[in-house]
Formats: structure tokens, sequence, C-alpha cells
């Protein structure tokens, strides 16, 4: 895990104990991450490792089921490379019954480990100041709610509005319209956190600029969108874009 650090501030780790009848083995985990972040070949390396015997289907479908909310919905710069890695190995002699209730709680815990990693990325992104959680709910589809969610994670003027401490909802509403998605902005509402910033087409009436102004202060901040168009939902994970990250790039060679 230190071999493989870069820009990264710390080395990313994740262990899982796990029991299924009698037999208890662990799942290991680490990787690296901290800038060029985006799913599509994105600077990242993800090593996991099974103290059991698994097939190669198994542990592709362990993989496929967990990776579209976990690896695949986390951004720091929107930039991506030729590294991006991920791998999966079964290195014990174990035999195991998958049967369903145990396959159930394996891949509950491959779930869980490979989002701890994810979000160990995302917290180390370069110059992070702040975790951004962008949680898009009512969209007509899966990849409408995914869309407009990396919008608002990626978009330079959220990141540095969120930097700033500034819950400039202004532009949220930017990042959803350029997606060119079909929405009814007469809506939409928006939320940092549980406050509420605009709904009806306009700014909210029941807006409370000192709860606001407190709540983005802290280190994780939500921004909620209800799209009001479906029963489908996505969240992404981000962070802020500060003159950390402007100084690390600037001067990196």
């Amino acid at each position: 895990s230190n071999a493989i650090m870069t820009t990264d501030t710390f080395p990313k780790i994740s262990i899982s104990n796990i029991k299924l009848d009698s037999q208890s083995f662990k799942i290991y985990g680490i990787a690296k991450g901290s800038g060029m972040i985006h799913p599509n070949m994105g600077t990242m390396l993800v090593y996991i490792f099974m103290e059991c015997e698994a097939s190669k289907q198994l542990m592709t479908r362990l993989l496929k089921n967990n990776l579209d909310n976990t690896f695949n919905s986390i951004t720091v710069d929107s930039d991506t490379s030729t590294s991006d890695t991920l791998m999966i190995f079964s290195v014990g002699n174990k035999k195991i019954n998958l049967h369903k209730k145990n396959f159930k709680i394996l891949n509950n815990k491959m779930h869980d480990l490979m989002h701890d990693l994810s979000l160990q990325v995302i917290k180390d992104g370069e110059g992070v100041s702040k975790l951004i959680k962008v949680n898009i709910f009512n969209a007509r589809t899966k990849h409408q709610a995914k869309k407009i969610a990396f919008s608002i994670a990626n978009s330079p003027l959220v990141k540095t509005a969120i930097a700033g401490e500034d819950a400039n909802w202004g532009r949220v509403i930017m990042a959803i319209g350029k997606t060119e998605e079909k929405i009814n902005q007469n809506k939409i509402i928006v939320l940092f956190g549980n406050n509420v910033v605009c709904e009806n087409g306009s700014i909210s009436k029941k807006i409370n600029i000192k709860k606001l102004n407190h709540y983005v202060k802290n280190k994780i901040i939500d921004i909620n969108v209800k799209l009001n168009l479906g029963k489908f939902s996505h969240t992404v994970y981000g962070n802020d874009l500060t003159f950390e990250y402007l100084k690390i790039n600037a001067d990196y060679r």
C-alpha cells in the first residue's frame, strides 16, 4: 500500500472479517489514488485479496455487483489516465459453500470493503478540504441520475463554491442544465444537507441563510437534488477544488 503511493498522503487499506458457516477468512484491499480520478481509466490502483477458493466467475460477479456504486461513482477532478486498474485475487485454499445466504453475506462484505476504499481515495483527493456527496433522487432513469450527479460533482464552479463555503445553489442548477437531460425545472428541489435552497423554479421561501452558512462549514457536504420525474436515484462522491490542488499540479514536475 505504501509502494503504490504517488501524490497520496496516506496508504489506503481495508480489511473485512467473514464467517460463512464454520469457515472464517478475511478480505484485504489496498488502493492508490489522489488525483486524476474519474471512472473510465482514472489514475487509480486497487488490489483485493480473498483468503478462500473462488472461481473467476464468482470474483467477476462480486466486482460487477459492487463497482457501480463504489469506484465507478467517485471523482476528484474528472481527469483520466491509462493506468486505472482494479484486480481481485483468490489467495486461500479454504473451500466455501456459497448457497444463497452465504453469497449475500460475502457480496455485502465486498461492497463495504470497496465502498470504504473508494471513499479513502476521495478523502485523499489532491488539495481536498471537503468531501462532497451528491445525491440525486427521483430521476427518470438510472443513467440520468448518474449523469447529473457527475455533472454537479465535477463542476469547477460547484467545487470552488464548496471550497469557499458558499452555498451557491445557482451553480448546482447550472450543472444540471448543462447535461441537456430532459428535466422540468419547476419540479426540482435542491437542498444543502437538510436546508432547502430552491423549489418550484425559484429560491425557496423556507431558505434560512444563517443555518445554510453554518452548514457549509462542515467537512462533509451533502448536495441533495430531487428531480421528481421518476423512481431512480444515484450518489456520486467528490471533493472541493482548492488553491492547494492548483499548487500540486502547477508544480507537478
